[in-house]
């Protein structure tokens, strides 16, 4: 970690010097439109209703005045785990992660956004995130390019809420990992705004690297693509507040031994329903999927696994939440477990201090971990609302 540590202390000392003055706050979004960064997050990296219409925009407000800004940003987050598992050797995991985002073209319609990991427990840097889009302001119709991840109703990486990952996003079926979680290289469409939800994506590969850091258990097969993976969903708002949909994610992999050079094609299928509340106060989402692979075990044997969620969350204040969940994932090995959390801004709303007890249903051992996050540069003083 040393090296990545000195390779992000650098790029943070050089936005410190190079941002523009007359900018009242440094984030990129924030010094951009001049506003405090409370205005679109609840905790940082959460979003609040505010801020999830920024991002449905393209990071764009359509006349309003914009300052100089410097398109970096740092993330720094020391994560703690009182319990190790077999496969853990540290309690102590440190990770920087540097993003980049900007606007461009005559209406501000297109943007970039990237996301690099330096690395940490021994795995390589690597490039998270990378996609362009254009987004249509009036419609809310976009177009996305490039290394993007597939969007979920709860976001199980870079907007996580708590420390452990929605396990239905993330289960295995054989050797096959076609989950939710892996950002897939290829391009997107859809529709965003108030009332609906419709998007979708063919993906031609996926990310390789070390997910947030942690390197990956080697794996006796290799997996690739056979042709397009297909993904497609749509959400759409029943009342103020509260939406519901569907998902669908089809495709094709093949897997070679490393050792033995044996291969085999696996077909496989992932549906799914969902629905979600949101008011300043409380919020509930709720997600029920269910999958098929035609070839898991490379004998021929039809596979089915299902899994889902339920999570319940209140915000004494603004900047704090409460939250549980509940999930159960099947395999077909059965799992379920529930996870308690808390988090809140603790000095700043540049940071995030979570806490979080992981307790099984059944086998298994109970996990309690912390995590502190900072995002710099700070704040400075003088930030204002929306302009």
């Amino acid at each position: 970690m040393t090296r990545a540590f000195a390779i992000a202390l650098i790029v943070m000392i050089l936005a410190f010097a190079f941002a523009p003055r007359s900018a009242s706050a440094t984030p990129i979004y924030a010094q951009r439109y001049s506003f405090k960064c409370s205005v679109c997050h609840t905790v940082v990296p959460e979003l609040n209703a505010y801020g999830d219409q920024f991002r449905r925009a393209g990071f764009n407000i359509p006349g309003a005045a914009r300052r100089g800004y410097f398109p970096l940003v740092l993330r720094f987050q020391e994560s703690y785990v009182k319990e190790l598992l077999p496969s853990q050797t540290r309690r102590f995991n440190a990770l920087a992660i540097l993003v980049s985002t900007a606007n461009f073209g005559k209406d501000n319609s297109f943007s970039y956004y990237a996301r690099y990991f330096f690395g940490s427990q021994g795995a390589p840097g690597s490039l998270y995130y990378a996609y362009a889009q254009q987004v249509n302001q009036h419609s809310g119709a976009f177009e996305r390019f490039g290394l993007y991840n597939l969007p979920l109703i709860q976001n199980a990486t870079q907007r996580l809420d708590d420390l452990t990952p929605q396990p239905v996003y993330t289960y295995t079926v054989g050797q096959n990992s076609a989950n939710f979680t892996t950002p897939r290289w290829g391009g997107e469409v859809g529709q965003r705004n108030d009332r609906v939800d419709v998007e979708a994506a063919l993906s031609f590969d996926e990310y390789h690297g070390a997910a947030y850091g942690v390197p990956a258990p080697p794996s006796e097969f290799n997996q690739r693509f056979v042709g397009p993976e297909f993904f497609a969903s749509a959400t759409a708002q029943i009342v103020p507040g509260a939406t519901a949909g569907g998902l669908f994610l089809t495709g094709t992999r093949t897997f070679q031994s490393r050792v033995t050079g044996f291969a085999y094609d696996d077909h496989y299928d992932r549906e799914g329903v969902q629905a979600a509340y949101w008011s300043p106060h409380f919020a509930a989402y709720a997600q029920q999927i269910w999958g098929s692979d035609s070839n898991a075990d490379g004998l021929g044997h039809v596979q089915a696994s299902s899994g889902g969620f339920v999570t319940l969350k209140y915000r004494p204040t603004p900047h704090t939440y409460i939250g549980v969940r509940y999930d159960a994932v099947a395999d077909p090995i059965a799992r379920r477990d529930f996870v308690y959390y808390l988090g809140l801004a603790p000095f700043t709303m540049h940071a995030r201090l979570v806490f979080e007890r992981l307790q099984p249903v059944g086998p298994g051992s109970p996990l309690t971990s912390a995590q502190l996050l900072i995002a710099l540069p700070f704040e400075r003083k003088g930030a204002t609302g929306p302009k």
